[in-house]
């Protein structure tokens, strides 16, 4: 009878054993996902508080911008600038640009118009005034 206890015993402790250290790589495993998601969560956090930092930056900018916009000061000059606007009693000046004078010569010269009282085509102009000849004048200049 002795020898049916023995193993019996060795075959509790093998059970026990296999046990602990199931228990043990579970609890390893657990750890490891909860140090990783610790880990995810951490980072997201150091995410959001940059993110949240650039935005506090960027309202007070705006905020800025805003007191700025609203000011009196402001308004008139985007009125005068922006609208050409003016206060009663004032006179708005327009200044008449004269034309460039190259234009001018193309005009008065008539390369500017083409056969049968057609204007030539803009690239034809763009090209006499960079160039300063008509589009076919370089290859007979030779």
């Amino acid at each position: 009878m002795p020898d049916d206890k023995h193993p019996s015993r060795l075959s509790l402790i093998q059970f026990l054993a296999i046990i602990a250290i199931t228990l043990t790589i579970s609890l390893v495993v657990d750890f490891g996902r909860k140090a990783t998601a610790s880990y995810r969560i951490h980072q997201e956090e150091v995410r959001l508080e940059q993110e949240v930092a650039t935005l506090e930056a960027r309202q007070r900018e705006l905020k800025e911008r805003k007191a700025i916009v609203q000011s009196d000061a402001f308004v008139e000059q985007w009125a005068r600038q922006e609208m050409h606007l003016v206060r009663p009693g004032e006179t708005a000046v327009m200044p008449i640009i004269p034309p460039h004078p190259q234009i001018a010569e193309i005009q008065e010269s008539g390369q500017a118009e083409a056969i049968g009282g057609r204007e030539t085509p803009c690239w034809q102009v763009w090209w006499a005034l960079f160039v300063g000849s008509p589009p076919g004048a370089l290859g007979s200049a030779d």
